[in-house]
């Protein structure tokens, strides 16, 4: 794509979203009429539930950068909204506010283990955690089976520990034996560890990175378990009934785009892209996306999904009374994938992805 192609591309995008604040989101003010009942012209769009200045949906971000959105002939808005329990208690409402939130995979469940009729439907990134100690520690915490008896610091909840408990528990570790002290942010995980109050810390490695000047990062999470899953995209079940077309129109955009995250060629323009819309600097950036282990990803994985869930009622997060399978849908995804290949039966990447 020339330069002047982009730039007035985007420029038009930029004349169509939607910036709702969270204020406004949670009044119901500036979406008033835009709900199920609002008539043909919004009956059809999506609405999609974003946090300024995180990269984790960087698919998504580049989909509508490139206007894939637009060719998937998708009635697309960004809705800006202040956290993940704003947006799925929005998205639980079926009332047109937001239709998707994208971005972490543990407020999901928990919205559905309390009763939330919602479906995880795509994914968004795999892996991305660290497990961090002192650094004179970390050889000595190569060997999990070091873990048994130690003290764990985590923000509640966290990914990288929830997954690594399971892995543990996979490995035989006694996984009770752990004392866990579960503090309120990233940074009180790596100062915990610093001084020496926990072994080991776990973090999202884009965190554990930022703390490199005194921890060191003993496993990136990933190495564990491979493609473990983080961030999905969720909707609610009467969207994804009502809305079926749409999702899978606005799944194919996101393959697409997904493709154009993966060709090397694309790297430097991705970069600059998405540290422009972040205002980070580029070299984070190309850390966050390209340099560890976040691994971005359109397969839902319901199996990773069900583990994970498993994971968290072992951990005394939920009590496992519902069958989390049935909040997982597949099929969005796979007929995005198949109408793809379809029309484009020389496509290599599609095939990659194409189920067997």
């Amino acid at each position: 794509m020339k330069k002047g192609k982009k730039e007035e591309k985007k420029t038009m995008k930029k004349s169509k979203r939607i910036w709702a604040s969270a204020l406004v989101l949670s009044l119901g003010l500036l979406f008033a009429g835009c709900g199920k009942d609002s008539g043909e012209e919004s009956a059809g769009s999506l609405k999609f539930g974003i946090t300024p200045g995180t990269i984790r949906t960087a698919v998504v971000l580049l989909a509508d950068h490139l206007g894939y959105y637009e060719e998937e002939s998708v009635d697309f808005e960004f809705v800006e909204i202040q956290d993940a329990t704003a947006a799925l208690t929005s998205i639980s409402t079926d009332k047109g506010e937001v239709d998707i939130w994208g971005t972490g995979i543990v407020p999901d469940l928990n919205f559905i283990a309390n009763g939330s009729d919602l479906v995880i439907f795509e994914g968004t990134a795999a892996e991305g955690g660290a497990i961090i100690s002192l650094p004179e520690n970390v050889e000595i915490y190569k060997d999990i089976t070091n873990y048994e008896g130690i003290t764990i610091a985590t923000v509640r909840a966290d990914t990288a520990w929830v997954v690594s408990r399971g892995y543990l528990v996979k490995q035989g570790i006694d996984v009770d034996s752990i004392q866990v002290i579960e503090v309120d942010s990233q940074i009180n995980v790596a100062e915990a560890v610093k001084k020496g109050e926990a072994d080991l810390g776990f973090l999202p490695v884009e965190f554990a990175n930022k703390y490199e000047d005194s921890v060191e990062i003993v496993y990136e999470v990933g190495e564990l378990e491979p493609l473990y899953v983080c961030c999905r995209q969720v909707t609610s079940r009467t969207t994804l009934n009502n809305k079926r077309e749409e999702l899978i129109a606005f799944t194919r955009a996101n393959i697409r785009a997904l493709e154009y995250y993966q060709d090397e060629a694309n790297r430097d323009e991705i970069v600059s892209f998405l540290a422009s819309y972040s205002n980070q600097t580029e070299e984070y950036v190309r850390q966050y996306l390209f340099e560890n282990r976040t691994i971005m990803t359109l397969d839902p994985n319901k199996q990773g999904i069900i583990d994970y869930y498993n994971s968290l009622v072992g951990s005394g997060y939920f009590t496992g009374d519902i069958d989390v399978a049935e909040h997982v849908d597949t099929s969005i995804y796979e007929e995005a994938l198949k109408q793809l290949a379809d029309k484009n039966p020389d496509n290599t990447f599609y095939s990659s992805l194409a189920r067997n």
